[in-house]
């Protein structure tokens, strides 16, 4: 494992100079250099990569260090870019699993590559600049960002629960290029298996299995063109990307799982609160997810709250509760789990904007609106 934990560190360092040859990979028989690293978070690292066609990608690398838990959390966020079919969502283009030489393993993940950014970006930008994003603009982000979000909470089951199209990600031993022979590839079989995973809300046996939420969608007890809900469950600015024509696309899949779960003990209660502190990121967090209750219902309306909070960012550059937590000197937990913001006078955005923010921010969930309303309500401001 060190050995990996240095090629990123020198990936890093030549992503700063130039002078030194860019090293190369072998993902499924194809070739990728590796341009710089784009970022990083936890065990995973996103890089720019360029094919021998010379297109370009982002390639991400997830490293699997506690066994096979691990690995089958990576390969859950690879099925769920196999799983919508909306221009909102982004998908996979290849993906890999590595045995590395200290027998752990690795996950790689060919991504579309977006040069203008994210959302983020833009906040960041106008936050220098003292701009602000046009209502009209803005209504039509948003509602990109919304389609894709309903595309997750409204997704239909193909294949009569087969598994969807694609691929199987292979297993490789090292990607790094070298003057060694081609390196021999190996379909990942019976240990990567998700489709005997125990699915949510199955009765199963495994409970973590059931909080982790797996992608598969179960032959047994759902049938083809049942709606089953998904959630994102991390939507923020930083996650949604801006395409060649400047429509917004959600990026980071490893969050997503089925919407509705049931936590009927406080053991699952508890452990669905410690899964979402570690993937939902906190300003962005439904209130819902602080402090789950037992016997409680979670849902995708996790996500509209997350909408209204990246909403009100696109607007004043910063999420309501951050701006109310500075302002109060209360905690962001507290300020988030109270749901009391404000909006700043300025820019003036109308009232009928706002009250799309305040919808979103409704603090019980079983009283926030569904998406379907939410993208109702900003197509009839679009439209006014």
């Amino acid at each position: 494992m060190a050995l990996t934990y240095f090629a990123d560190f020198w990936y890093s360092l030549e992503s700063c100079l130039t002078c030194f040859q860019s090293p190369t990979l072998k993902i499924n028989r194809r070739n990728f250099k590796i341009v710089k690293l784009l970022g990083e978070g936890g065990f995973s690292y996103v890089y720019l990569v360029q094919a021998s066609s010379g297109e370009l990608y982002a390639m991400k690398k997830i490293r699997c260090p506690f066994g096979q838990e691990s690995v089958r959390n990576a390969l859950r966020e690879i099925e769920a870019y196999k799983l919508f079919d909306s221009p909102h969502i982004i998908k996979a283009i290849d993906s890999t699993v590595v045995q590395e030489p200290d027998g752990s393993k690795t996950v790689y993940i060919i991504l579309p590559y977006f040069p203008r950014g994210n959302l983020q970006d833009i906040i960041d930008s106008n936050l220098v600049n003292g701009n602000h994003i046009p209502e009209p603009e803005l209504l039509t982000l948003f509602l990109g960002v919304c389609q894709g979000v309903r595309a997750m909470h409204k997704h239909v089951m193909k294949n009569g629960g087969a598994r969807v199209s694609g691929s199987r990600p292979n297993l490789e031993t090292r990607p790094y290029d070298t003057n060694s022979s081609e390196q021999q590839l190996l379909e990942a079989r019976s240990s990567f298996v998700l489709d005997d995973e125990i699915s949510v809300m199955t009765g199963g046996d495994d409970e973590d299995d059931d909080i982790n939420m797996d992608l598969e969608e179960d032959l047994n007890s759902t049938a083809l063109g049942t709606v089953v809900p998904y959630a994102h469950r991390d939507i923020k600015p930083a996650n949604v990307m801006l395409d060649a024509a400047g429509q917004p696309v959600l990026m980071d899949l490893g969050s997503t799982a089925r919407a509705r779960v049931s936590l009927p003990t406080r053991q699952s209660a508890l452990q669905l609160q410690d899964l979402a502190a570690e993937l939902c990121t906190l300003p962005y967090r439904a209130p819902e997810l602080f402090y789950v209750t037992t016997d409680s219902t979670i849902d995708e309306r996790v996500d509209v709250w997350s909408l209204g909070c990246t909403l009100f960012a696109l607007m004043y550059q910063s999420s309501p509760f951050e701006l109310q937590a500075a302002e109060s000197g209360a905690s962001l937990n507290m300020a988030i789990s109270s749901g009391e913001f404000k909006f700043p006078n300025t820019p003036a955005y109308s009232e009928e904007l706002k009250e799309v923010v305040r919808k979103c921010l409704t603090v019980d969930p079983k009283q926030r609106p569904y998406i379907d309303e939410i993208i109702t309500r900003v197509e009839n401001l679009i439209h006014s």
